[in-house]
């Protein structure tokens, strides 16, 4: 009788560790929240001037805030965002971004800007 008591209690323990454990892996959205710095910028698939920059923050709780040398800039830089996963698109106070990578500490984001296309690597 004390061999099952004990069995019993070792099998319930295991899995109650089994149960607690949770998974460590960040959602999109966390991978995402971060502060990026750009480390190139293409304008129509020209590279932007080395002195070219952009510091992007996507703050917890759904706010953003840019900070940037590109003129003209007629994007807000500051508001509110949100991502989609399924769609790969990162929405900047309405204005929505392609995802095309999104790795570790590395993002690019691609969107048509004034009729030209423009694709911003970042790295955190």
């Amino acid at each position: 009788m004390k061999k099952f008591v004990f069995a019993t209690s070792v099998l319930l323990l295991t899995t109650l560790a089994f149960l607690s454990c949770k998974n460590d892996d960040p959602t999109f959205t966390e991978n995402l929240t971060a502060e990026w710095n750009s480390t190139q910028i293409k304008v129509d698939g020209v590279a932007a001037p080395a002195s070219t920059s952009m510091f992007l923050h996507l703050q917890t709780g759904g706010n953003y805030e840019i900070t940037t040398n590109v003129t003209p800039f007629t994007h807000p830089t500051s508001g509110t965002w949100s991502a989609d996963e399924a769609t790969m698109k990162l929405t900047l106070s309405g204005n929505t971004w392609t995802i095309h990578h999104l790795q570790g500490s590395t993002l690019r984001i691609g969107n048509t800007v004034d009729g030209k296309e423009v694709e911003i690597d970042f790295e955190k």
